[in-house]
């Protein structure tokens, strides 16, 4: 009787458990809000697994047994593959943490506490690079599984810190902060191939350098922190052009961390005591994308890194609140697929 009275009781769990939820209309939030066409739009804020939806086995329903928590503590740079891959560095001697999301689970960025100081990231097509600023070198794994493989720029990096990679030359710049310069390296030989940058603050000068992009056409970008301002320079480190200066107006710094460039060439700067602040490329102030705080959509406590990917998906570290955030550029693309009514509520 037992027997017969378990066997209807998990038949009818099974079917409850595998009936089609009721569908929630998801509010939408945007930058700025209609009736003013909105630019940039807010997606979601993840600080671990538990963020992440779940899958649970049959037995695992009935038990409730759930997977063992992984969260964010102090979190600093981050990057995406733009496939669903997000990789966040951490004050972990892991590295950091991988949010996959399309198997939605996270996983440490090493499989052994190998990392005295994890800043910067990047991928290129076959690896993940990390760099680690005390230990003075990139560290470079496989990008699928995370195998180390071998590190670049031992005894030349000073404090290594932001970096990115120009995919068409196989170049990696890494921002050296206590170096006040930028080192370039080739990826093929793993050769530094030149440096450019000093301290001061003058035109190709720096004070304490963090963040860097590079646009579609090979300028990078650099976040000249306590200079608080952004200098651009071509592929081989000639200076450009710069804009910004020290101010609390909308459009100036108190000091700049992460940068990221979309697909139009906006350009997205984190002021750590602000929040994201939208440039042209002449530095005329585009917009605002959240605010300073702990509580609602779009809030940040001290943002630090920033990277758009080949979608225009925008990722924000928000180290205060041990999380990042993704908001989407609305490119036309975009548009099409994701279209706004005008009549709903949006923030």
């Amino acid at each position: 009787m037992f027997k017969k009275f378990l066997w209807c009781f998990l038949v009818i769990l099974f079917f409850s458990c595998s009936q089609k939820q009721e569908v929630v209309k998801k509010e939408r939030f945007f930058w700025p809000p209609p009736p003013n066409e909105p630019k940039v739009e807010f997606i979601g804020a993840y600080s671990g697994n538990s963020d992440l939806p779940q899958k649970f086995s049959f037995v695992k329903k009935i038990t409730g047994a759930t997977e063992p928590e992984i969260k964010l503590r102090n979190p600093l740079h981050i990057t995406s593959d733009g496939e669903g891959i997000v990789v966040v560095t951490d004050l972990l001697p892991y590295g950091g943490l991988v949010f996959n999301f399309n198997e939605n689970k996270v996983e440490f960025i090493s499989k052994e506490p190998s990392f005295q100081f994890a800043t910067g990231v990047a991928f290129d097509r076959d690896r993940l690079y990390v760099a680690d600023g005390r230990a003075g070198n990139i560290k470079v794994f496989t990008k699928k599984d995370r195998n180390p493989l071998y590190t670049i720029g031992d005894g030349d990096l000073q404090s290594p810190n932001g970096i990115a990679i120009n995919d068409k030359l196989n170049w990696l710049y890494i921002v050296d902060t206590k170096a006040h310069k930028v080192y370039v390296y080739d990826l093929i030989t793993k050769k530094q191939l030149f440096s450019f940058g000093k301290p001061g603050d003058k035109e190709g000068e720096f004070n304490r350098p963090w963040g860097i992009s590079i646009d579609k056409n090979g300028d990078v970008y650099i976040t000249d922190g306590l200079n608080a301002r952004i200098q651009i320079f071509d592929k081989n480190g000639k200076f450009i052009s710069m804009f910004g200066k020290r101010g609390d107006k909308p459009g100036e710094f108190a000091q700049v961390k992460g940068i990221g460039i979309d697909s139009d060439n906006n350009i997205y700067v984190i002021d750590p005591f602000k929040s994201i602040q939208l440039f042209d490329r002449q530095g005329q102030l585009l917009g605002l994308v959240g605010a300073p705080g702990t509580k609602g959509i779009g809030a940040m406590s001290l943002p630090m890194g920033l990277y758009v990917d080949k979608h225009d998906r925008i990722y924000v570290v928000d180290q205060m609140n041990r999380r990042f955030q993704i908001f989407q550029y609305m490119n036309e693309v975009y548009k099409k697929k994701n279209p706004v009514d005008f009549g709903e509520k949006a923030k």
